[in-house]
């Protein structure tokens, strides 16, 4: 199966009420999300059972609480890649993709310097050093795995300056996390449904999921930016983009 074919057939499930994007590799005008979900590892890692079904919860809440909102890519499996995160500038395709929406989640392993995928297209581990978002569109970025935020005084210069170029926040997590097929839809649902900040919908879906782990985000304001107040579009306030950073928040707590 074909990457395009494997997309059309995921779209297939529990799409109602959610608008499609035609053409993925043109612009996506509107209110855009895209997720992307490794399940299957190929030897390289443990295989995560739960991961493409949240990716597919997480278009359901899209689909339920946020109709207006268009899905413009959904990627699982072998066809979940590292080049659609990437910047173009370091061989990547993240304009067509990752940084063509407004949110992307993703699902799968993770690492302090990157996540990993199951197949080499153009690497396995999406790492910090590959990344330039919001440059394009991005504002949040969902890293559905292990260690990405880990607390510790190298955050900063991995995915803080480096990284932030308008985008917003990375939620992800500062310790491992178990493999659980809900944040995405929960961190919808709060934030869709109860026009909740997207700060507070992540810190509530990740304290759903599970306990005895630490969650995080890290986001980036500079003089005329108020991320902290973010909602989703359609949802309450959105702040302008912080497209030249002066200042980075980390915020991690416990899920207990």
């Amino acid at each position: 199966m074909n990457r395009w074919k494997a997309m059309a057939t995921i779209v297939l499930a529990g799409t109602l009420g959610l608008t499609a994007g035609t053409d993925a590799n043109a612009d996506c005008t509107g209110n855009c999300a895209g997720w992307e979900a490794v399940g299957e590892y190929n030897g390289t890692a443990n295989d995560l059972p739960k991961t493409v079904p949240e990716g597919i919860k997480f278009r359901q809440a899209l689909a339920q609480h946020a109709p207006s909102w268009i899905e413009d890519f959904a990627w699982t499996d072998n066809n979940a890649w590292e080049r659609d995160f990437k910047d173009p500038t370091n061989g990547g395709t993240d304009s067509s993709w990752v940084d063509d929406v407004d949110l992307t989640l993703f699902a799968g392993h993770g690492t302090q310097d990157g996540v990993w995928f199951g197949v080499n297209q153009s690497d396995r581990l999406f790492r910090w050093s590959d990344a330039d978002l919001g440059n394009k569109d991005l504002e949040w970025l969902i890293l559905d795995a292990c260690l990405v935020l880990s607390d510790n005084a190298g955050k900063w210069d991995r995915w803080g300056w480096p990284v932030f170029d308008g985008l917003h926040y990375i939620f992800s997590y500062d310790t491992i996390t178990k493999d659980v097929d809900t944040r995405g839809r929960d961190f919808v649902k709060y934030a869709a449904k109860y026009d909740w900040r997207v700060r507070d919908a992540w810190i509530k879906a990740t304290i759903l999921s599970e306990s005895d782990t630490r969650a995080a985000y890290m986001r980036a304001d500079d003089g005329s930016s108020n991320t902290f107040d973010d909602h989703l579009w359609g949802h309450g306030y959105v702040s302008p983009d912080p497209d030249n950073p002066t200042t980075l928040y980390y915020m991690s707590w416990s899920t207990d």
